[in-house]
C-alpha cells in the first residue's frame, strides 16, 4: 500500500502532519476525520517497507510455522501485560527473532503502528502468517482494551488446533509410510536377491515349480523396466498431488477420506474439534455468530465440513438457531449438536463449544491411538505374508531335489 504525507488541522485549530499507509487517498481523508483532524493537504509519499518486504518475496510472503507464531504470539503478551507500548514491544521482538520472515514481517508491522494504524490492520497484510481468526481476535482485543487476555487466549487456540491437525496428519501418515518402506524392501529383494537365487536354481537343470516361475518373471520385469516404473510413478504422484491442491481433487480427496472406516471418524470429529474450538474462541472475544460462522469456515481444513458450515450462514441469518441448523447436516455428530443446542438454550453456548471442543480432541486422541494399534499388526503381516511367500517360491525346487534324492 502507499504512503500518503498529509498536513491537517485539529479541533482547536493546531497543524498537524504525519504519514500514513491507506490503499486510496479518500480512505486517508476519512481515518483522519474520524480522529478529529481536517486534511489540508495530501500528497504521495512512496511505498511503506511491508509494500517493499512483499516485492522483495516476489508478490507474497512465506509462511511461518505454527511454533514461531505462537512464541511471537506469548512474548507479545508478555510484554503487554509488563505496561511496555506496543512500538517498543516490536521492536524488542524484532531484536529477539530468529526467523527470517517472521523478524521482517515485525519490522514491517511496527512501522504501519507507528504512522497510526491499528496492530490488526498491519496483521492483515499477512494472510499467509496471520489467519483471519487471528486478525478477528486482534481486532476484537483493541476493540475492548483487552490485549493481554486476547493474546493469551490465541496462543492456547492456535497450540490446541495444531495439536489436533498434527494428531490426524500422523494417523494418517504413518500407514502410507509402513506401506512405502514395505514396498521398498521388497523391490530391493526382487532387483537383488531373487536373481541370485535363479542363478542357484539353473545350475541344478531341474524344471521350477509355478510360484518359483511367476517370483522370477517379477523380478525380471521389475530389473528390466525399473527406469520406465520410476518415472511413470513419479509423474502419477506429481499429477495426483497437482490435483488434489486443486479445489476440485480437494474436495474430491475430503470426501472420499471422510467415507473411509477408519480415517472417516477421525477426520470428522477432528473438524468439529477445530470448529468448536474456533467458534468459542470468537464468541467468547465478543465476536457476532455470523463472523464467527464465516471465520470458521476458513479454518476447518476440510472440504466436506467446509461445505456444511457453508450453509449455516444464510438460515441463522433468518433467525433460525445454531443447534436447529447444525440438526441438518450429516456432517456434525448428534451429541456435539445436541450440546450446542443446550448451551443455546442456557445461554452459555461458548462455554458449552469449548467443552464440545475438549471432548471430541480426546476423541481424536483415542482414535489416533487405535489406528496405530491395528495398522501395524495389519502391515506386518502382510510384508511378512510377502517376503515369507517369495522365500518359500524360490526354495521349492531346493525341497523338490532334496525330497528326489531321498
Amino acid at each position: 500500500m502507499p504512503i500518503y504525507q498529509y498536513q491537517a488541522v485539529d479541533k482547536a485549530g493546531k497543524k498537524v502532519t504525519g504519514t500514513l499507509e491507506f490503499q486510496t487517498e479518500g480512505e486517508l481523508r476519512m481515518a483522519l476525520r474520524e480522529k478529529g483532524l481536517r486534511p489540508t493537504r495530501i500528497t504521495l509519499g512512496g511505498q511503506s517497507l511491508s509494500t517493499k518486504v512483499t516485492q522483495a518475496f516476489g508478490g507474497g510472503i512465506g509462511n511461518v510455522s505454527t511454533a514461531v507464531l505462537v512464541g511471537f504470539t506469548r512474548q507479545l503478551q508478555v510484554l503487554m501485560g509488563s505496561g511496555i507500548p506496543m512500538v517498543q514491544g516490536l521492536d524488542i521482538l524484532s531484536g529477539q527473532q530468529e526467523d527470517a520472515t517472521m523478524k521482517t514481517i515485525i519490522i514491517a508491522v511496527r512501522e504501519k503502528i507507528s504512522e497510526g494504524s491499528y496492530l490488526w490492520e498491519a496483521l492483515s497484510a499477512y494472510p499467509q502468517v496471520f489467519p483471519k481468526i487471528y486478525i478477528a481476535l486482534i481486532r476484537a482485543a483493541e476493540a475492548s482494551g483487552s490485549m493481554d487476555s486476547m493474546l493469551k487466549r490465541l496462543s492456547t487456540y492456535l497450540e490446541d488446533s495444531d495439536r489436533t491437525m498434527k494428531m490426524i496428519k500422523s494417523a494418517m501418515m504413518y500407514p502410507i509410510i509402513v506401506t512405502s518402506i514395505g514396498m521398498g524392501v521388497i523391490s530391493l529383494m526382487l532387483i537383488f536377491v531373487i536373481p541370485k537365487f535363479e542363478e542357484m536354481l539353473k545350475g541344478g537343470g531341474q524344471e521350477l515349480p509355478l510360484p518359483t516361475q511367476m517370483v522370477i518373471i517379477t523380478s525380471h520385469f521389475l530389473v528390466n523396466n525399473i527406469l520406465y516404473i520410476l518415472g511413470t510413478l513419479g509423474t502419477a504422484i506429481y499429477l495426483l498431488r497437482k490435483y488434489v491442491r486443486s479445489e476440485e481433487g480437494r474436495a474430491v480427496k475430503d470426501q472420499l477420506m471422510f467415507r473411509m472406516p477408519l480415517f472417516g471418524p477421525m477426520l470428522q470429529k477432528g473438524g468439529v474439534a477445530r470448529f468448536s474450538r474456533t467458534m468459542n474462541t470468537l464468541l467468547h472475544a465478543g465476536v457476532n455468530l455470523i463472523d464467527a460462522v464465516d471465520i470458521c469456515k476458513m479454518t476447518i481444513d476440510n472440504a466436506v465440513l467446509e461445505e456444511a458450515v457453508g450453509k449455516i450462514r444464510s438460515q441463522v441469518e433468518a433467525g433460525q438457531t445454531l443447534g436447529s441448523v447444525l440438526s441438518k447436516l450429516d456432517a456434525f455428530p448428534k451429541m456435539a449438536v445436541q450440546m450446542i443446542s443446550v448451551g443455546e438454550q442456557t445461554g452459555n453456548l461458548d462455554q458449552m463449544l469449548e467443552k464440545v471442543a475438549d471432548f471430541y480432541e480426546g476423541e481424536v486422541a483415542i482414535l489416533v491411538g487405535g489406528i496405530s494399534k491395528l495398522i501395524e499388526p495389519i502391515v506386518l503381516v502382510v510384508l511378512g505374508g510377502t517376503v515369507g511367500g517369495m522365500m518359500v517360491a524360490m526354495y521349492l525346487p531346493i525341497f523338490k531335489l532334496a525330497g528326489g534324492a531321498g
